[in-house]
């Protein structure tokens, strides 16, 4: 499992939380970053206005408001989304989250860096299971009125695609096959019906 050090606001997430409550404006979160970018002991990281290898942007998937001054959001990091297949694995050393600013548009509102040696891998889609991470932020929002997360609901797979996830095809008999797990024991069911 990662290891991320806590996460800070940059500057420009800072300047969006004092805007947002002075001007009793809401702060729309829409989406997070990830990277592979190396950092230094003592960097100064809230300076930073975008990640130093940026790898792959996802949209948040559950978003809870815990008290009156933080946030948590969940994504799922996946080398395979909506078609789009991760060609060159990578370690998730940075991860950050961005922030529709009313004045600026989009910007880097908080940024995380994992610990040395302590980073999750992301291999490249193999064109069979995509490979995931959860990452989970708690977020400062300060006593902002509103705190809006825009999510892309096409992020999200209907019942037929995770079904059909779950089949696969013998390459040289073309026969389907289901990919499944019952009571903890991975399987492998012919599929009836094939076309």
């Amino acid at each position: 499992m990662a290891k991320f050090k806590e996460a800070v606001l940059t500057r420009k997430g800072i300047a969006l939380l004092a805007k947002a409550q002075a001007e009793h404006k809401s702060i729309t979160f829409t989406g997070a970053v990830t990277g592979n970018g190396d950092y230094e002991d003592g960097e100064d990281i809230s300076s930073r206005t975008s990640l130093k290898s940026e790898q792959q942007t996802f949209a948040p998937t559950l978003i809870r408001r815990q008290n009156e001054t933080n946030v948590y959001v969940h994504f799922t990091i996946t080398n395979y989304q909506e078609g789009d297949a991760l060609e060159h694995g990578y370690y998730v050393t940075e991860i950050g989250l961005i922030a529709n600013d009313p004045d600026e548009g989009e910007i880097l509102y908080g940024i995380a860096i994992g610990e040395p040696g302590k980073c999750d891998y992301l291999p490249a889609y193999d064109s069979l299971l995509p490979a995931v991470i959860g990452v989970d932020f708690l977020i400062e929002v300060g006593n902002a009125d509103q705190v809006n997360i825009v999510t892309d609901l096409s992020a999200y797979a209907t019942h037929e695609e995770v079904e059909e996830s779950k089949t696969l095809t013998d390459d040289t008999t073309e026969q389907k096959y289901r990919l499944g797990i019952d009571n903890g024991l991975i399987y492998i069911q012919e599929v009836e019906g094939n076309e």
